[in-house]
C-alpha cells in the first residue's frame, strides 16, 4: 500500500469515529435530558447511545446500499420483480 492511502485510511476511520462519538454524545443528552423524566427509565453512557443508535439503523432503515449507475444493475427487471420497490431513474 502506498503512504498517502495508508494516512487516508487513518485520517477517514479517525474521523468517522468522531463522527460517531459526536452522535453518540448527542444522543445521550437527549436522552438523558428527557426519557428519565418522562418515562421514568435509567440515564445511558456514551456506549450505550452508540448501541441504541446502531440498534435504530437496524430496524428502521439506516443502512441504505448505494448502487452506482454503471454496476451493470436492470433497473426495469427489478422494479417489475419487486412492484412495491421505488427505483429512481
Amino acid at each position: 500500500m502506498e503512504t498517502e492511502t495508508i494516512i487516508g485510511l487513518v485520517v477517514g476511520l479517525a474521523i468517522g469515529a468522531f463522527i460517531l462519538v459526536v452522535f453518540g454524545l448527542i444522543l445521550q443528552w437527549l436522552w438523558n435530558s428527557t426519557l428519565p423524566e418522562v418515562l421514568g427509565v435509567n440515564q445511558v453512557t456514551t456506549w450505550q447511545a452508540i448501541k441504541i443508535m446502531f440498534i435504530a439503523s437496524m430496524l428502521f432503515g439506516g443502512h441504505r446500499v448505494v448502487v452506482p449507475d454503471d454496476a451493470g444493475i436492470d433497473t426495469a427487471a427489478a422494479a417489475e420483480a419487486m412492484p412495491g420497490l421505488a427505483i429512481p431513474d
